[in-house]
């Protein structure tokens, strides 16, 4: 019993020094968080030279609507939520988050991805 309480007291120990998930704060890369190696997050890139928040959480939300699902990102060290409800930001998993786009802008928003879509498939 008592190795079964230090090993638990050990990963208890370990788990707490792990460092707290951060969003990438590459200049320009907007990124999109998966699962990576042993099931740990891990930050994939899904476009170079965007300039700002807005545009990363267009392609972001761009990717929820193809592929169903919530979808998280990041922007120059911020996260970025999109989700079925809203598309809003914050600078930390636990941090307060803040609406990106009023629902009258994501309606757009969605209107051009849904465009863009349609062209892709006409192949026009």
């Amino acid at each position: 019993m008592r190795k079964v309480l230090v090993g638990l007291a050990a990963a208890a120990i370990l788990s707490a020094c792990e460092k707290p998930l951060t969003a990438p704060g590459n200049p320009g890369v907007c990124w999109r968080l998966t699962e990576g190696m042993n099931g740990k997050p891990d930050f994939k890139p899904v476009a170079p030279n965007i300039d700002t928040l807005e545009n990363c959480a267009v392609r972001l939300e761009g990717i929820r609507m193809v592929h169903g699902g919530p979808v998280t990102g990041a922007f120059q060290g911020r996260f970025i939520y999109v989700t079925d409800e809203e598309i809003s930001a914050a600078a930390g998993p636990t941090a307060q988050r803040y609406r990106i786009f009023t629902p009258a802008q994501r309606l757009e928003v969605q209107q051009g991805i849904q465009t863009l879509m349609a062209r892709e498939k006409t192949g026009g």
